[in-house]
């Protein structure tokens, strides 16, 4: 009972104000910013699903990690890393529910006799319209792919069509068609079935039921506002973006948009609280740990502490660090700029510095050295980190700071010319072609023996699971540019053969 008590006082009651607090603050933030004064330019999906998943990871890292450390556990490294991840779900979950419900319940329905009125209330989300008439023949279309789930194994096509309403400038009908069939099939292939959900899309858009609507929701800042606005722009290339009114149609009752969302917070809340308190429950309590922890003396083994120092520009690490946050950088600069968080298109990657033959040859070289940086989503970058620190770990005190970075950049745009020497009309983008690089300079330091022969097994192993793997993976699946990947390997490994001709001893010095 003594150890419930403590548990409870310093681990889960901590946990549920944490909790409650993270979630009452996020949607206070997105309340303000977003609904009401409408000044975040983040797309909807972002601010729904994307920021929820990370922020919890805060909160729970600086006031719960170092209570989680008084419990005994078989695993501790294991243990406290799957408390702290069920801690963070347990959050995730109402706070990305909320969102649905907040965004909704935040506006009215407004009623309005014709369509022109509703120039005149922008700030409000849902229209009924009395009287309203659609110009079919004025249509504007944009029709786009992009791919999903894990490892790009979706490919997803849509056809976005706006028509104008009648005697109601800038504002439009919205009709979306989409359909999802697995990323396989040669290029051709999927041209084809991309043609036939067009002529689909076409036919059933002929018969349309446009009156069939018990109201109007206008779209918000996403994906498929994009896509609308891509499909006027291609008309009007003039069409100013925020004057323009996107209506989609809706043909439940007003009164059930919320469901069960509501409840479904509470009720997400309650079970994860429950799930934590019963992860607790037949936890021991560490006593020497405890009395560290009431004594607030520093953690000896603090993993957040590690990770900072590791990515500190001017510790040991530093010119992983400065590559990380760069490449960080580059991908909140394309979120803030429209971006897609998940699945960019190759049109916005292209138009951001993305790498392409024809552009290349036209003069436009800077993209050999802008394309190592830009990553098409979350998930590509995150992996391509994660392939960069292992690399560092074995590099970056071999090299120093400087010729680890310049490796990195050299190898980078070696594997850019590799990429468009080998595809004529693929947008490539991701720093994995400079990675590959550095994979190549830890192949040349283990087969000419710069490493010690501890560090040697170490090596191969690495190389054979991340490089190998990844080339072979690459070999079967679509998406991929193992063009690059040969390149900067390629790149690497002749490159860490220059340096061991002309430096091996200081190289082995550093190595050791």
């Amino acid at each position: 009972m003594k150890d419930f008590r403590i548990k409870l006082k310093e681990i889960y009651l901590p946990f549920v104000l944490v909790s409650i607090c993270t979630i009452f603050f996020y949607n206070l933030f997105r309340w303000v910013f977003d609904i009401r004064l409408g000044i975040l330019p983040l797309k909807e999906d972002l601010l729904d699903i994307w920021i929820p998943f990370i922020i919890p990871v805060l909160p729970v890292s600086i006031w719960l990690r170092r209570p989680i450390r008084i419990l005994k556990l078989k695993d501790p490294d294991r243990g406290r890393t799957a408390i702290q991840a069920l801690m963070i779900f347990a959050i995730v979950a109402p706070i990305v529910i909320s969102q649905q419900y907040i965004k909704k319940a935040a506006f009215d329905l407004v009623t309005l006799e014709n369509a022109s009125e509703i120039k005149s209330l922008g700030a409000e989300k849902y229209f009924k319209i009395n009287n309203f008439r659609v110009n079919k023949d004025a249509r504007v279309a944009y029709a786009t792919a992009r791919t999903s789930g894990k490892g790009n194994d979706r490919l997803n096509f849509f056809l976005y069509l706006a028509c104008p309403f009648e005697n109601a400038e800038n504002a439009w009908y919205g009709v979306e068609y989409n359909e999802s069939t697995g990323n396989t099939g040669t290029t051709t292939q999927q041209n084809a079935w991309f043609s036939n959900f067009l002529k689909y899309s076409e036919r059933d858009f002929a018969n349309y039921p446009f009156q069939d609507v018990s109201y109007f929701e206008k779209v918000a800042y996403s994906d498929h506002w994009d896509g609308y606005m891509q499909a006027i722009k291609n008309e009007s290339p003039s069409a100013v973006e925020n004057q323009q009114i996107i209506l989609i149609p809706k043909a439940d009752e007003f009164e059930e948009r919320l469901g069960d969302t509501l409840p479904w917070v509470f009720g997400s809340f309650g079970i994860g609280c429950m799930v934590i308190l019963l992860s607790l429950l037949y936890q021991k309590i560490d006593e020497s740990t405890l009395s560290n922890f009431k004594k607030n003396k520093p953690l000896e083994d603090d993993d957040l502490r590690a990770i900072l120092r590791f990515l500190n520009p001017l510790g040991s690490k530093g010119g992983t660090a400065i590559l990380i946050f760069v490449n960080i950088g580059v991908f909140v600069g394309m979120i803030f700029s429209g971006i897609s968080f998940v699945s960019p298109t190759g049109t916005e990657l292209l138009e951001l510095g993305g790498l392409r033959k024809t552009e290349v040859v036209q003069g436009e070289y800077w993209r050999l050295f802008t394309s190592i940086f830009i990553h098409s989503g979350f998930i590509h970058l995150v992996m391509n980190m994660v392939g960069l620190v292992f690399g560092a770990i074995l590099l970056e005190d071999v090299l120093g700071k400087v010729r680890f970075i310049l490796s990195f950049i050299a190898c980078g745009v070696l594997a850019s010319f590799a990429s468009i020497y080998w595809h004529e009309n693929i947008v490539s983008v991701g720093a994995s072609g400079a990675i590959f690089g550095l994979y190549g300079l830890i192949l040349a330091f283990t087969v000419f023996r710069i490493y010690s022969t501890g560090t040697r097994t170490l090596t191969w192993g690495l190389l054979v699971l991340y490089a190998g793997v990844s080339l072979i993976f690459g070999f079967f699946s679509t998406g991929v540019d193992n063009a690059a990947h040969v390149g900067g390997l390629l790149s690497g490994f002749i490159l860490g053969v220059l340096l061991i001709a002309f430096d091996k001893e200081n190289l082995i010095k550093t190595a050791g």
